[in-house]
C-alpha cells in the first residue's frame, strides 16, 4: 500500500497471523510484560488494503492509526486515528489473512508529534489540558488547522506551518504555500532516492531519507544529493576502470608470455651445444595424438577437449612449480602453509580455496605445487589446469548446446580444478556459470577446487554474486609483495637454478631495484642472462647497471604523475594510495619550490629519508621510544600541538599525515575527525598545505567518504 505516514520502524520482536481473539491475547500478554512499542495490523486484499498501528507504553494501549485504501468500485483513501481506528485495527485482526507484527524500541513521542489526535479514550496523556474559555474557530481557522494536522500525518515537520499560525490566517497561508512547494521538492527528493543504485550506499541514502520530513533542512539534502551523484559517477568511473584494467592485464599477460618464450628460446639455445638435443625438442613440440605442432602454449589447435569440437581449455602444470622452489616471505607464510593444508587433505577444510594477490606473487607457482604434490600421491589424480582467459575463449567459441555441455562434463570430470586468472572470467557469464557449477559439485563430492587470482571477488566488475557466495564459502588468503630479504632469497634460488653466479652485492643491487613481484625479478635474471650470453660478456656489476638503466626508477614515474598534480597554500587534501608514496614525491616537489616540510609517519624514518633530495622534518607516530628518530605518540592533542607549531614557523610550509587508521585505532573515528575539523579550520587561515595520505582499504567506506567531504580529493589508487 502507498503510505506517507512514515512511521518508524523498530525491532520486530514478533509476528503472528490474524484470527479471532488473536490481537486480544497478545495485548494481554503485552499487559503482563509491561512493554512498550507498537503493534501493527496489516490485511491485503484484491481490491483493498489496510494497515492499523497501536502504540503501547508500559503494557497500555495509548494510541491507535488507521490507513485504509481500495481500488474498486472508486479509488478511496482514509487515515483515522484514536478510537475509532481502534475499532477498525480490532476487526482488521479477526481475519485470518492479517498479519501482526510487534515493534520493540519506538517512543510515544514520535507517535504524539504526528498524528496528537490518535489517543485512545481513558489512556494517561500528557496533552496540555484546553483552556476553560476557548474561543469558537473560525470556518477558515478549521480549514487551516486541518492542512496542518493533514501534513503532519504524512509525516512532516509542521513547527514553522504552527508558528505562522500563531500570526494570523494571512501569515499561514503564505506559509502553507511555501510549504506545499517544499514538500514537493522533498517528493522529488524522495523519487531521486529511489530510483539510486543502493548497492553500497545503503547507509547514506538512509541518513538522506530521515531529513525527508524536514522543508528547512532541504539545502543540505540537495548538497548530500549532490555528494551521492558524485560518489556515484566516481564508482562507475571505477569500474570502467577495473574493466579496462582487467582488459590491459590480460593483453599484458598475453605480450609477458610472448617476451618470455623469447628469452626461454635463447637461454634454451645459449646452453645447448650445437645440434645436440635439437631433435628432441622438436619431437616434444609435437601433439602426442595426432602429431600436429603445438602453439605457444603447448596446446594442439586440432585436438578438441571432447565432443563436439570445443577447443581445449586446459593446459600442463609448469613442473618447476613446486613446494620446494616457492621462497617463503613474510607476506607469503599463510598462503603457503594454507597451500600445503590443501595438497595434503583436500576436500576437507577449505574448498574452494582462493589465493589472491598481485600479478607475479606466486599465485600460479602454489597452485601448480599443489597439482603436483597431489599427483605425486596419487599418479592416477584426473587434474585439471585451467586458465580463465582460455575457459572464457572456449565458451565464447561454443556453438551449440552439447558444446558447451562437453566443457561442462570435462570440468565436471576433475577430481583436482586449478583455476588460475579468475579475474578474466567477468569477460563471460556463462563461463561464471559453468564456474558455479562445477564448484557445487566438488563441494558436494569431497572433490577440491583452488582459484588464483589478482583481486577480490568484490572488486571484480561484473563478477557474479552467485560464484562469490559459493566462494566466500571456503577460505581466501592472500600473498604480499616480497620484502627486500624476500627478494634476495628468491633472486639466490633463480640464480642457482639458472646456474648464475652472482655476488651479494649484485643480488643485493638488483633486490633494491626491483621491488614489483617475483615474475619481474626472474625476468630480470632472464635478461641478464640473455645480455650475458649474446654480449659474451661476464656478469658484473656493471652490466647488470647497464641491463637495468632502461627500466625507469619507480621514484621516477612517480614524479611524471604528480607533475599534473597542484595544489595551494591554505588548502587540505585527501591523497587516496596505497602507500604514502606519492604524498611524499609531492612533498619533495614543494620542498624544492622553496616550502618548509614536516612528515608525520606511520612508517620508521629511516625507510623514507631516501624518498627526499632534501630531508624534512620527520616525526615518529609511535607509542615507541628512540633514540635515533623524533618520534610523536598517537595523542591528538600532542600531534595538533606539533602542527600549530611548525605552521607558526617562517614562509610557506607543507605537512603529511600518515596513519589515519592507526589514530582512529588508539582513539575512536569521531575523535579524529574533530581532530581534522579542526586542522581543516586551522589551515585555511595559514600559509600551509595539509596532506593526509590514506589507503581507502583500511577505513570502513562510509569513514572514508566522511573524510572526502572534509578534505579535497586526490585519488591515485
Amino acid at each position: 500500500m502507498a503510505t506517507d505516514l512514515r512511521i518508524p520502524e523498530g525491532i520486530v520482536v514478533r509476528t503472528a497471523k490474524g484470527g479471532p481473539d488473536s490481537l486480544k491475547g497478545i495485548l494481554a500478554d503485552l499487559k503482563q510484560y509491561s512493554f512498550t512499542g507498537y503493534l501493527k495490523v496489516t490485511l491485503e486484499k484484491p481490491f483493498m488494503t489496510s494497515t492499523g498501528y497501536i502504540v503501547v507504553e508500559q503494557g497500555t494501549p495509548m494510541m491507535a492509526i488507521y490507513e485504509f485504501e481500495k481500488s474498486k468500485p472508486r479509488e478511496l483513501r482514509r487515515i483515522y486515528t484514536g478510537e475509532k481506528s481502534l475499532r477498525f485495527i480490532l476487526e482488521d485482526s479477526q481475519d485470518k489473512a492479517s498479519n501482526i507484527e510487534l515493534h520493540s524500541r519506538v517512543p510515544r513521542e514520535e507517535f504524539e508529534r504526528r498524528f496528537p489526535d490518535s489517543y485512545i479514550a481513558g489512556a494517561p496523556t500528557q496533552r496540555p489540558a484546553p483552556r476553560a474559555e476557548e474561543p469558537e474557530a473560525e470556518p477558515e481557522e478549521d480549514a487551516t488547522k486541518e492542512k496542518i494536522e493533514e501534513w503532519r500525518r504524512r509525516g512532516f515537520k509542521v513547527d514553522t506551518l504552527e508558528e505562522a499560525r500563531g500570526k494570523g490566517l494571512q501569515a499561514v497561508a503564505r506559509e502553507l504555500a511555501s510549504f506545499e512547494r517544499d514538500a514537493q521538492k522533498l517528493k522529488q527528493f524522495e523519487s531521486i532516492l529511489n530510483n539510486f543504485p543502493v548497492i553500497g550506499l545503503e547507509q547514506e541514502i538512509a541518513e538522506i531519507r530521515t531529513k525527508l520530513d524536514d522543508r528547512t533542512r532541504i539545502a543540505e539534502i540537495e548538497s548530500d544529493i549532490e555528494f551521492l551523484q558524485e560518489k556515484i559517477r566516481r564508482k562507475i568511473q571505477k569500474r570502467k576502470d577495473e574493466e579496462d584494467s582487467i582488459k590491459q592485464e590480460l593483453e599484458r599477460k598475453r605480450r609477458e608470455e610472448k617476451a618470455a618464450d623469447v628469452y626461454d628460446l635463447i637461454l634454451k639455445y645459449q646452453s645447448t651445444p650445437e645440434g645436440e638435443g635439437q631433435e628432441e625438442a622438436k619431437e616434444e613440440q609435437k601433439c602426442p595424438t595426432c602429431g600436429g605442432d603445438l602453439d605457444e602454449a603447448g596446446m594442439c589447435p586440432r585436438c578438441p577437449a571432447g565432443p563436439g569440437g570445443v577447443p581445449s581449455f586446459s593446459k600442463p602444470l609448469v613442473p618447476e612449480f613446486k613446494f620446494d622452489g616457492f621462497v617463503i616471505g613474510q607476506g607469503s607464510k599463510f598462503a603457503a602453509a594454507t597451500a600445503v593444508a590443501v595438497a595434503e587433505n583436500p576436500g576437507k577444510t577449505y574448498n574452494p580455496l582462493l589465493i589472491f594477490g598481485g600479478s607475479g606473487l606466486g599465485k600460479t607457482h602454489l597452485i601448480s605445487a599443489i597439482g603436483s604434490h597431489m599427483l605425486k600421491k596419487n599418479p592416477k589424480l584426473s587434474l585439471l589446469y585451467v586458465p580463465s582467459d582460455k575457459l572464457v575463449d572456449a565458451v565464447e567459441q561454443c556453438g551449440t548446446t552439447d558444446a558447451l555441455k562437453s566443457i561442462r562434463d570435462a570440468l565436471n570430470q576433475a577430481d583436482l580444478l586449478l583455476l588460475d586468472d579468475m579475474q578474466f572470467l567477468a569477460a563471460n557469464e556463462k563461463a561464471q556459470g559453468e564456474v558455479v557449477h562445477v564448484i557445487d559439485r566438488m563441494i558436494e563430492s569431497g572433490r577440491q577446487a583452488v582459484l588464483a587470482s589478482d583481486r577480490l571477488p568484490t572488486q571484480i566488475p561484473g563478477f557474479s554474486d552467485r560464484l562469490n557466495a559459493r566462494i566466500q564459502k571456503g577460505l581466501t588468503v592472500d600473498l604480499q609483495p616480497p620484502d627486500m630479504d624476500t627478494r634476495v632469497k628468491i633472486l639466490r634460488v633463480k640464480a642457482y637454478e639458472k646456474k648464475l653466479k652472482l655476488s651479494d652485492e649484485i643480488l643485493e643491487y638488483i633486490a633494491e631495484r626491483v621491488t614489483q613481484n617475483v615474475r619481474e625479478l626472474e625476468s630480470t635474471l632472464n635478461k641478464i642472462i640473455a645480455f650475458s650470453s649474446i654480449m659474451k660478456m661476464d656478469v658484473d656489476l656493471n652490466l647488470v647497471s647497464d641491463i637495468l638503466k632502461p627500466m625507469a626508477p619507480v621514484q621516477e614515474t612517480r614524479k611524471e604523475i604528480m607533475k599534473e598534480v597542484k595544489v595551494l597554500p591554505g588548502h587540505c587534501y585527501l591523497i587516496e594510495e596505497e602507500k604514502p608514496m606519492y604524498s611524499n614525491v609531492l612533498l619533495s616537489r614543494m620542498m624544492a619550490e622553496g616550502y618548509r616540510g614536516l612528515v608525520i609517519t606511520r612508517m620508521n624514518p629511516s625507510r623514507i629519508k631516501d624518498e627526499f633530495k632534501e630531508t624534512p622534518q620527520i616525526l615518529w607516530l609511535t607509542d615507541k621510544q628512540s633514540s635515533l628518530e623524533n618520534t610523536v605518540p598517537p595523542s591528538l592533542e600532542m600531534i595538533i600541538h606539533k602542527i600549530q607549531e611548525f605552521m607558526g614557523g617562517e614562509g610557506d610550509g607543507m605537512v603529511v599525515l600518515d596513519g589515519i587508521q592507526y589514530l582512529a585505532s588508539n582513539t575512536n573515528f569521531d575523535a579524529v575527525l574533530r581532530f581534522l575539523r579542526s586542522l581543516v579550520d586551522e589551515v585555511s587561515e595559514s600559509k600551509c598545505v595539509f596532506a593526509v595520505s590514506l589507503s581507502p582499504q583500511t577505513m570502513k567506506e562510509q569513514e572514508t567518504s566522511i573524510l572526502e567531504r572534509e578534505m579535497e580529493v586526490l585519488n591515485l589508487t
